[in-house]
């Protein structure tokens, strides 16, 4: 019988393979894009641009910030030491 090395590639383990893209990183298309909308921001006025969208465009506008808004702000409710927040109830019977 041969001796097998931890971590070794066996046809239970398989090394790295199925694990997938880390937690939170971003794929290389979808960042050429978020890149190419920010340099088309800049080129038609930046903020000026979204200013007059709110005007002439509302609905659009407004939808657009609902979709932004809730990812910055669970971005930014974290618990202690950036773990997950945690919420603690008490309940009292009698005196």
């Amino acid at each position: 019988m041969t001796e097998r090395k931890l971590g070794e590639d066996t046809p239970k383990n398989r090394g790295n393979a199925g694990k997938g893209r880390p937690k939170g990183s971003v794929n290389k298309s979808t960042m050429a894009i978020k890149e190419m909308l920010l340099a088309s921001l800049d080129n038609v006025g930046g903020q000026a641009y979204f200013q007059q969208q709110a005007i002439e465009n509302p609905n659009a506008y407004m939808a657009l910030i609902g979709k932004i808004i809730p990812a910055e702000v669970k971005k930014e409710i974290i618990g202690a030491d950036g773990g997950p927040v945690q919420h603690a109830i008490k309940v009292k019977f009698g005196d």
